[in-house]
């Protein structure tokens, strides 16, 4: 497996998770990585690549939903064939369009909102134990930077991981993926100290819904947590969207 160098971790404009997950697509499509084979573990990955577990996580995260990975109990992530890649995929090249942005939003917020909902009602003490460490992390710094961006990931799969539902998990993550991109975006549009209130804001009333288990009120704060981050971006949702 190749390494990666300390500058080229450092100075990469985008986040890891992306880099790492095309360094394994180019690992596959050069047939480094055989399909049928077992990736190494996520601690083997994340020494080679010199990136933390969490990076290779998720970007195995976002290869197993664009159906090139598959993760089975016991073995691991191993390379799927190619006749059976038949996935649903997200073009992170056409988030540039802003209609393709709003509809991706609106995907988001079907999913959040329900995911805030289920949350509250099957949330266990573990459960709030992890979304209160993330959002620690998310109040750790009045900016808007690579560690913020992981904490917010992180609050959200831990409010999807409260479900027990590891398809939305597994959804929810992969889409999460996708928008950081555009969450980074962000930070440029508002001065780092705002973006970050309004952000901390949003999922603290988020997580106090959930931890009283008030399935509606969690789904608000939710829908209004969507409606708030497609605004900062200038993202036009489409009337009807969301319970609008």
């Amino acid at each position: 497996m190749e390494q990666l160098t300390t500058k080229f971790v450092v100075e990469r404009p985008t986040g890891l998770p992306d880099r790492i997950a095309d360094k394994l697509v180019e690992q596959i499509a050069s047939g480094a990585l055989a399909e049928g084979q077992v990736l190494p573990t996520e601690t083997e990955l994340a020494r080679s690549f010199g990136v933390s577990r969490n990076v290779v996580r998720e970007a195995i995260a976002r290869l197993r939903y664009e159906g090139i990975l598959d993760s089975r109990q016991g073995r691991g992530a191993v390379v799927c064939p190619q006749d059976e890649r038949l996935t649903f995929r997200i073009d992170g090249n056409g988030l540039g369009d802003s209609e393709n942005l709003g509809d991706l939003f609106e995907l988001r917020g079907v999913l959040e909102i329900e995911i805030a909902g289920i949350a509250a009602m099957r949330r266990t003490d573990a459960d709030l134990a992890e979304l209160h460490s993330a959002l620690s992390d998310l109040a750790e710094t009045p900016f808007f930077d690579e560690a913020k961006l992981e904490a917010d990931a992180r609050f959200h799969r831990a409010l999807a991981s409260a479900t027990g539902n590891t398809y939305l998990m597994g959804l929810s993550t992969y889409i999460s993926f996708r928008l950081k991109g555009t969450t980074r975006d962000t930070a440029a549009v508002y001065t780092s100290d705002d973006l970050a209130k309004r952000t901390l804001d949003e999922h603290r009333g988020i997580l106090g819904h959930v931890e009283a288990q008030d399935r509606s009120g969690a789904r608000e704060a939710m829908r209004h947590h969507i409606h708030s981050a497609a605004e900062r971006l200038g993202v036009t949702l489409r009337d009807g969207g969301l319970g609008q």
